[in-house]
């Protein structure tokens, strides 16, 4: 496939920022946390009170160091993403691992998960690791966009070929003139946001030879459907 020279320099700049943030970003982010973690431990024998201000902002800034390197890492496998490890993964296994790490989020926030596990095919031949990566993608995406005393649900349908799963909410829905820019990396409509999880889950989904497509009507939630080979491609 001819890639086009704009898309293809501008990978060749993201790869070339990734290096640059691998190694000098990467190296002192984990040297301050760290550091951040020793202060702790020697600072509780000279102020056994919990209570006090330092604490706060060591807490404050120990955060703001995790938060820092989530979005590097997620940035980092944007970039360079890791090559596919392909096995045969039961689809029941898939959406209830899934499932059983995503319910405590959801039910912090009071938000009810649902899964449909109705039909389609029984295994798919998939990196199940970079699959859940790109489901927890987008149920992370429906939480944050979902009230509480709402719903998400994950479905699962389709036939002997494909698997298709349905991550369904009755949040707020996409921002009207935003559906165009859902997939742009770094564009985000959330504080705090990194613009990284859906461009990396359509990365994942689709180095499977696979779909992802994500629909909204105002005020009706977001319907986002994988749609994955379920078998090898020869």
């Amino acid at each position: 496939m001819n890639v086009p020279s704009e898309e293809r320099e501008n990978r060749q700049l993201i790869e070339a920022l990734a290096a640059g943030i691998a190694h000098e970003v990467r190296n002192p982010l984990n040297a301050m946390q760290l550091h951040v973690e020793i202060l702790r431990q020697e600072l509780a024998a000279l102020v056994p009170n919990r209570n006090e201000r330092v604490y706060m902002v060591l807490t404050r800034l120990a955060n703001e160091l995790r938060n820092l390197d989530g979005f590097v890492s997620e940035f980092l496998r944007f970039a360079r993403p890791p090559g596919l490890n392909l096995e045969i993964v039961p689809t029941r296994t898939l959406v209830t691992d899934l499932a059983t790490f995503i319910a405590p989020e959801c039910a912090k926030k009071r938000v009810e998960l649902k899964l449909e596990i109705v039909q389609g095919p029984s295994t798919v031949f998939i990196d199940g690791f970079q699959i859940k990566h790109a489901l927890l993608n987008l149920v992370l995406n429906a939480l944050q966009a979902t009230p509480a005393g709402g719903w998400i649900t994950i479905a699962t349908d389709g036939d002997d070929e494909h698997l298709r799963v349905r991550v369904t909410d009755s949040g707020e829905g996409i921002p009207q003139g935003t559906e165009d820019r859902i997939f742009e990396v770094f564009f985000t409509t959330r504080a705090g946001g990194t613009g990284l999880g859906l461009p990396i889950a359509r990365r994942i989904v689709e180095a499977h030879g696979g779909t992802l497509i994500i629909t909204s009507a105002p005020d009706a939630g977001a319907v986002a459907t994988i749609v994955l080979p379920a078998r090898s491609r020869r």
